[in-house]
């Protein structure tokens, strides 16, 4: 099999990986969704970063992580959840600060933050948090409205 084979049938696999998660979350089989979302998430994390400008995989590694976020609240573990929408979110946000990653990138991780943010904003309402993870979350809420009226 050559190279270019295997890549191109990669995604296929992360594709039909979630596929099968949904599946399975859908028939409320916890355990299998879990391992198909996570193994979805380990492909894409990997793929994406041989390729960071792929918005395509950085959007799905993302919602495989908001899929783990999904499960785990509605199996009632709510800080399960919350660490499964800070992993794509803090990540961004550490990418969008960075010196040494490409300008491409940084607006790429701009972006994506204003997909990760409201999310977890939503969440923490429905679930209770420290008072500095609600700071921190005001700040940073404060902080993208803000740098929103300047793009305008």
């Amino acid at each position: 099999m050559s190279s270019t084979s295997v890549v191109q049938s990669t995604p296929f696999k992360w594709q039909r990986l979630l596929t099968h998660g949904n599946e399975c979350y859908e028939q409320q089989n916890w355990l299998q969704a879990e391992y198909y979302y996570k193994e979805a998430e380990y492909q894409l994390d990997y793929l994406w970063s041989s390729d960071t400008s792929n918005v395509n995989l950085l959007m799905a590694w993302i919602s495989s992580l908001h899929n783990l976020a999904t499960l785990y609240e509605q199996q009632g573990n709510s800080q399960a959840g919350l660490q499964h929408l800070l992993i794509p979110h803090n990540r961004m946000l550490s990418l969008s600060q960075s010196s040494e990653a490409p300008e491409s990138v940084i607006a790429i991780a701009i972006n994506a933050l204003k997909l990760t943010f409201p999310p977890i904003l939503m969440y923490t309402k429905r679930h209770p948090i420290c008072e500095d993870c609600q700071q921190s979350i005001k700040e940073f809420e404060m902080n993208l409205q803000s740098n929103q009226e300047v793009v305008h």
